[in-house]
């Protein structure tokens, strides 16, 4: 029997469709969904929590085991997968589903690759979080005199520099914790040389890691607002715990509007986007891991989860912390954040980048609008509202047709991200909340 409570779905098809990190893991997890060669399978209620789990064969390697337990969605897997959630994961919840697995008493290994997590995630001991903290802020303070430095000899010889001179610096940041900024350095090293005019591409940019270095080395000086935002920018957000004070915990039902992973250096980086159904406030959960990691909690867009949210000490508070786990409720198909046209996005941003100006991405829920495909070669697509305004979307969307065919050229709603440049649409809302990352991309 699949997961139901109250003839509502926890998860819906479309929903667990969504989980799939890209359309070859969807593809597969549909294959092995329909297939007949597992090996074991089964579900088991306890305490008010289902586990699932399954083997599956393996030609030359010992069988995958994979778990899952619902109603926190914590999974666990021990295939090779690159990403995650993979296809084992993706195509156990679609059999849950279609209700082909059968009640039975677990086998050890399945409580125990869910339970691995819990131990392996407690909170960093005081002593650890504040050597990171320093280790951190050391690194910004060489960053700033790196920058210092390229300042003086200027920026005539960077387009002959080796790539080591950036990724030097690079991974110093890293080894430091702070890896936002080593991300940002790495991202400015493809500029130099890039185009008739990359200087002025670039100087803002230098001018942004610059100020930011300079803050850090004015941490104690900030309010804890601002303290937290320049931590984050960094590459270490701060914690609920931390010296710095957050809000109350909040305690509301969660729709769970976008997700979003990229890979850099091997490190994979998921976002989580969520809005309180009471509160009405975006939160973000977010995580970075190396690649290989076979378990962890994924949330896909459309269901929703309650619980209470910590959000971290910022002017502008969007990143969060789960105070516990969320867990999955019944599923609403008419639930969705309120949307609004372009200006009143547009001005959300704004007074958020006000408040922080360190913000990289923010949410945008857009309602009654339409794509227009790239006029000529070097254009790209646009999202336009109904009163004529439009922002552009990435070079290398690849989802303009599907999501056309899908609605006819009709309005829809649409979620994503907004950095200022570029508008990156992560689900839309037709008949219930659809994630694009499983669709197969088009050019």
């Amino acid at each position: 029997m699949s997961v139901v409570t109250n003839d509502r779905r926890l998860l819906t098809p479309e929903q667990i469709a969504g989980l799939a990190p890209d359309h070859a893991t969807l593809r597969g997890a549909r294959e092995l969904a329909g297939g007949d060669n597992w090996l074991s399978s089964g579900y088991h209620h306890s305490d008010g929590r289902r586990l699932l789990w399954a083997e599956f064969p393996e030609s030359r390697r010992p069988a995958t085991q994979t778990a899952i337990t619902l109603p926190t969605l914590r999974a666990a897997c021990h295939c090779a997968a690159l990403r995650f959630p993979c296809r084992h994961v993706v195509a156990l919840l679609l059999r849950d589903d279609a209700g082909r697995l059968e009640p039975a008493q677990p086998p050890p290994w399945a409580a125990g690759l869910t339970r691995a997590r819990s131990a392996a995630t407690k909170p960093a001991a005081p002593a650890t979080d504040d050597r990171r903290r320093a280790a951190l802020l050391a690194g910004m303070a060489d960053l700033h005199l790196w920058l210092a430095d390229l300042t003086r000899h200027g920026l005539a010889d960077l387009p002959r520099r080796d790539r080591r001179f950036w990724n030097d610096m690079a991974d110093r940041l890293a080894g430091s914790y702070a890896v936002e900024a080593a991300r940002e350095l790495r991202e400015l090293a493809l500029i130099p040389g890039s185009g008739p005019h990359w200087p002025e591409r670039l100087l803002p940019r230098l001018g942004r890691l610059a100020l930011l270095a300079e803050a850090c080395r004015h941490l104690d000086d900030l309010p804890p607002g601002e303290r937290g935002d320049v931590l984050a920018a960094a590459g270490r957000p701060p914690r609920p715990a931390d010296d710095l004070v957050a809000d109350d915990p909040v305690a509301d039902d969660w729709l769970i509007v976008g997700r979003r992973q990229d890979t850099v250096n091997r490190q994979h980086r998921e976002r989580v986007w969520l809005h309180g159904l009471a509160s009405g406030r975006w939160a973000l959960l977010s995580d970075t891991y190396t690649i290989g990691r076979r378990e962890g909690v994924y949330l896909p867009a459309g269901a929703t989860v309650g619980g209470e949210l910590a959000f971290l000490p910022s002017a502008a508070p969007l990143a969060a912390r789960a105070a516990a786990d969320l867990q999955l409720c019944p599923t609403s198909p008419g639930e969705q954040p309120v949307a609004g046209d372009l200006d009143q996005a547009i001005a959300a941003y704004a007074a958020a980048l006000a408040a922080n100006p360190w913000l990289r991405v923010y949410p945008l829920a857009l309602a009654h609008v339409t794509l227009e495909p790239p006029a000529t070669a070097a254009s790209t697509w646009r999202v336009r509202d109904g009163g004529g305004r439009w922002l552009p979307l990435p070079p290398r969307f690849a989802h303009g047709w599907r999501l056309l065919a899908l609605t006819g050229g009709r309005p829809m709603t649409l979620f994503g991200e907004w950095d200022g440049a570029t508008f990156t649409p992560l689900s839309v809302y037709w008949d219930g909340w659809r994630a694009l990352a499983g669709w197969r991309g088009l050019p």
